[in-house]
């Protein structure tokens, strides 16, 4: 992160600054330079450049023959239709100096080839883009690429549609210095110490759009390498927990042997009051949600003593085990049956309320009729029923249900009550 922040910084100071391009034209750059005169349309005017080691120099004999005669000082960049990309340059600066009878301006202009508008071959067809500057009697000029236009006379004279009449300097034949129909005639010279392009090696935008890129590759792979890291911990911990419970397999199973016993009677397997509490202190005690409703089924077996008195303890029990397994048979296995002493069961409803509490006891109430008792005996059992209220604390309900079946073994027991 330091790292590309410093770099990002030393990026944008260095293309400010520096991180300069430049496109030179001068005696020393060794560019193909060459002359043309209206001589190619049936003018007079001559014009013959020299190679100096410390410039070029354009002589022309500027003769009217014509109604616009010329001398160009010409760099060819392309014979063919690739020219040059010059787009990218920001301003040119031209270090020249003129002598003849005229203080007129210079022409700079630029030839760009375009598919469908240019011919190879013909620089006439090319499209032009100039700026017209007057020659300073010492110094350079600084002329921005901003200001270039396209030519209105070449417009005119190649009749091009609005469509193809923008500026475009993106694949440049050539570049010329001409004088032309506003001097007088006679003798003039032109000396070209340099002639510049100037840009950076990377734009302003095409810079921003590398960096952004970049930090995004960055934070891509900073994400793939904390993703790998964190799979290889995950891996790490896995192992670990696995051999642990390898080696706490033995002592689990003990545990849970010993965690029954501590929550569940003996006799019935059903849940005894410690085993009760324990589940409602861990899940079910609070009611602050629509998932933790609750309803509680107090249950009795009717005249469960009778059976002690005449069959003996030992029938009794198994009429308990009977009794159990058949209720653990009929209700979820979300549902709590809990041995509240002798024959008395509670049956802890999660996630139900009254009339489905009811529903159950009901189905239970019709199950004892159809159950399989010791010695043949047929047996019934009565229910109390009701659901905790928002708020309410359990051993409230628990004592509501207790009060329902109550009510329904002085009615006559076999029966549901709803409080």
């Amino acid at each position: 992160m330091l790292g590309l922040i410093v770099l990002t910084i030393s990026l944008l100071v260095w293309q400010h600054f520096g991180m300069e391009r430049v496109m030179i034209f001068s005696s020393a750059s060794g560019r193909a330079v060459e002359t043309i005169d209206d001589r190619d349309e049936q003018g007079d005017s001559v014009a013959s450049v020299t190679r100096r080691p410390d410039a070029l120099v354009m002589d022309c004999e500027l003769r009217k023959s014509l109604t616009y005669p010329y001398c160009l000082l010409v760099f060819p960049l392309s014979r063919s239709d690739a020219g040059v990309d010059m787009s990218e340059f920001d301003f040119i600066t031209v270090d020249m100096s003129y002598e003849g009878p005229s203080t007129p301006e210079i022409g700079l202009t630029l030839w760009n080839f375009e598919s469908g508008l240019s011919k190879v071959g013909d620089t006439r067809t090319h499209k032009v883009i100039e700026v017209q500057f007057e020659v300073p009697a010492q110094g350079t000029v600084h002329i921005p690429i901003k200001v270039l236009n396209i030519a209105p006379w070449w417009l005119k004279k190649m009749k091009v549609p609005m469509q193809r009449s923008d500026v475009r300097i993106d694949n440049v034949t050539g570049i010329v210095l001409g004088i032309g129909s506003g001097y007088a005639t006679g003798h003039h010279r032109l000396v070209l110490r340099s002639l510049k392009f100037h840009g950076k090696l990377i734009s302003q935008n095409r810079l921003l759009m590398m960096l952004v890129c970049g930090w995004i590759l960055a934070a891509l792979s900073w994400l793939a390498y904390s993703l790998l890291l964190y799979r290889a911990k995950l891996g790490t911990s896995t192992a670990r927990l696995a051999l642990l419970s390898q080696l706490n397999s033995a002592l689990e199973l003990e545990a849970s042997e010993l965690a029954d016993r501590a929550f569940t009677d003996e006799l019935t397997g059903a849940l005894n009051r410690k085993g009760l509490r324990d589940a409602l202190m861990n899940k079910w005690r609070k009611a602050d949600t629509a998932d933790d409703a609750m309803a509680v089924v107090f249950v009795d077996i009717d005249h469960f003593k009778s059976v002690n008195d005449t069959y003996g303890h030992d029938v009794g029990d198994q009429v308990l085990r009977a009794f159990a397994a058949a209720v653990q048979r009929e209700i979820r296995a979300s549902d709590k049956l809990v041995r509240w002493g002798g024959e008395e069961f509670l049956i802890v409803c999660l996630s139900c309320g009254a009339a489905e509490a009811q529903g159950l006891a009901d189905k239970l109430r019709r199950a004892m009729h159809h159950q399989i008792w010791p010695c043949g005996m047929h047996l019934t059992a009565s229910f109390g029923v009701t659901a905790l209220g928002e708020g309410e604390d359990i051993g409230d309900t628990i004592k509501r249900a207790d009060a329902a079946l109550y009510q329904a073994k002085s009615e006559g027991r076999d029966c549901v009550k709803l409080a």
